[in-house]
């Protein structure tokens, strides 16, 4: 006689939520083609475009911590996720949605790490293809549009299909170098991405396209050793599109309010985001019950327009009516008239995150069986941004005169106008040191405690550091993070558990606060009487008419 029994399938030790989506399981389940989707698997998660994408107990999608190989790939400027990872060459997504170990930081709601494959001692290799478009997708959601007349009713219009393709297609492919010592991973992955509008203008139509290549090359190296074993890794993923496609606005189908000249730029703009990330791993077993392990990292990522035009454009805010009768045709028009679609120009925002981690861990008896793991980390962080509308943007106020505070300051022969010279230029970066340990100590075969505390030492950066040297200090004492949970196995037998978890946690702050209080982000604005019809020469460099501001002069 044969008698088997499973295994337990509850960890009765863990305080943790969350799921680790392996890599059978991700090629079973349906999936879109961005690891962060699997974070929908875990409890308390939900999606939606109010909070950004991911939103896990509550928490904003900013407010996650999203990992490649342990490397924080969150942007520094709003917290999104920024990388993306496709999953031919994942190993695992893990979730952690509650009961989170002090060893984590900067998330407020979630961590999803994702963790990539490694070549081993047989030679193993996959390719694939992938197709997603129109033909296989709804007709596009109907738009609710308000009624142009009479601004009192709304309905809704169905515009035409746009047609679109994605296409990706690649491969990866392991094994070793040295038999039991050097194996080596790699996998490419490109998609091209292609969609064609239709647009109705006042005066005429035609379709606007727009092409987007993205790529995916990954490489990994791991060595193997007597007593530990050490990686280096490398995902880089540029893209690069051309063509922008601008939202509907019109009441009929497929329509854009405005002349054709007012998108005519749109097939040419685009972008180019360049991202690599790279890291190194070194685990050494010290003891049978002891380990230490070292980790480093280094994110960059690039994001820059391209193909926007470098004209300045001027848009009305009253209505031309009354000089339509010495006013050329061109020049008529109403509230919102324009020559060109506004556009600020990126000509580069860069982010870097430079990173070191070092944990050590040790299992040892004493009331109990005690799991001590202890670590300091480090960041550096920098940002180098110059944004800004080609001879600023113009504002036109026809018939009007400019007030301030109540007092008629004047006005031109046929108004006034203003020039907005809006930028974000400069150049920043700051550190972050974090400390942690924590113990999960299991008191007896049914009772386990976890403890753990945290803290940083964070710096906000100022970009005026001649005017402010920091803009926010965060010591050690300012970041103190408990963490503390329990988990009781019921029966004894390793089937049901309760168990429950508290927690202090604390945010990175976003650079998005320093760019806009802390002198990267300036707004200057000029008044002057509009004297000229020539609205196309109108710009930072040439102001013509008299200066309506209060104090004349600069900003």
């Amino acid at each position: 006689q044969v008698t088997a029994q499973g295994a337990p399938l509850v960890d009765t030790r863990s305080t943790l939520v969350g799921h680790n989506v392996t890599a059978e399981e991700i090629d079973r389940l349906p999936k879109s083609r961005s690891f962060q989707s699997n974070a929908m698997i875990a409890p308390s998660d939900n999606s939606g475009e109010v909070e950004g994408g991911f939103q896990v107990a509550g928490a904003s999608s900013a407010e996650n911590a999203f990992t490649v190989d342990g490397i924080v790939t969150n942007s520094l400027i709003n917290g999104q996720s920024r990388q993306n990872t496709v999953f031919e060459y994942l190993q695992e997504v893990q979730v952690k949605t509650s009961g989170i170990a002090a060893e984590y930081g900067g998330a407020l709601g979630g961590v999803v790490s994702a963790v990539t494959k490694s070549g081993g001692n047989v030679f193993r290799g996959e390719s694939h293809y992938y197709f997603e478009g129109s033909a296989l997708a709804a007709n596009p959601v109907k738009r609710l549009v308000l009624d142009p007349v009479g601004d009192k009713t709304a309905f809704f219009v169905q515009d035409a299909d746009s047609p679109r393709t994605h296409n990706e297609f690649g491969g990866s492919v392991g094994g070793p170098i040295v038999r039991d010592r050097l194996f080596f991973f790699g996998s490419y992955s490109p998609r091209s991405e292609r969609q064609t509008s239709p647009y109705n203008f006042d005066d005429g139509s035609y379709d606007i396209k727009r092409d987007i290549w993205r790529q995916q090359a990954f490489g990994k190296l791991t060595y193997a050793m007597r007593r530990g074993s050490a990686s280096w890794s490398t995902l880089w993923t540029p893209s690069t599109a051309k063509g922008t496609l601008a939202s509907y606005t019109g009441a009929t189908p497929n329509s854009y309010t405005g002349p054709k000249s007012s998108l005519q730029f749109e097939g040419q703009r685009g972008y180019d985001v360049n991202q690599l990330n790279t890291s190194g791993t070194v685990d050494l077993s010290l003891t049978n019950s002891s380990f230490l392990s070292f980790r480093g990292g280094y994110f960059h990522d690039r994001y820059s327009d391209t193909g926007i035009p470098e004209t300045t454009t001027y848009t009305y805010q009253t209505p031309s009516t009354p000089f339509d009768a010495v006013l050329p045709a061109s020049l008529r028009g109403g509230t919102g008239t324009a020559n060109l679609r506004r556009a600020q120009i990126t000509d580069f925002d860069t982010t870097k995150r430079a990173s070191f981690n070092t944990d050590y861990n040790h299992v040892f008896t004493g009331a109990g069986v005690h799991t001590l793991k202890g670590g300091y980390g480090f960041q550096r962080t920098t940002n180098d941004i110059d944004t800004f509308y080609p001879g600023g943007y113009v504002f036109i106020f026809w018939d009007r005169s400019f007030t301030f505070a109540g007092q008629n300051l004047g006005r031109g022969t046929y108004g006034y106008y203003e020039v907005n010279d809006r930028r974000i230029t400069s150049r920043a970066g700051s550190n972050i040191h974090s400390l942690y340990v924590q113990d999960q100590w299991s008191v007896n075969n049914r009772l386990t405690l976890d403890v753990g505390l945290r803290t940083e030492n964070e710096v906000v950066p100022t970009f005026r550091p001649d005017i402010l040297k920091n803009a926010i200090e965060f010591g050690f004492a300012d970041k103190l993070a408990p963490r503390l949970g329990a988990a009781y196995d019921v029966w004894g037998d390793g089937r049901m558990k309760v168990f429950g978890s508290w927690g202090l946690y604390y945010d990175w702050t976003k650079y998005e606060l320093p760019r806009g209080s802390f002198g990267a982000e300036t707004w200057c604005i000029y008044y002057r009487g509009l004297d000229t019809l020539d609205l196309g020469s109108l710009n930072l460099d040439n102001r013509p008419g008299r200066d309506l501001w209060v104090n004349q002069g600069g900003c």
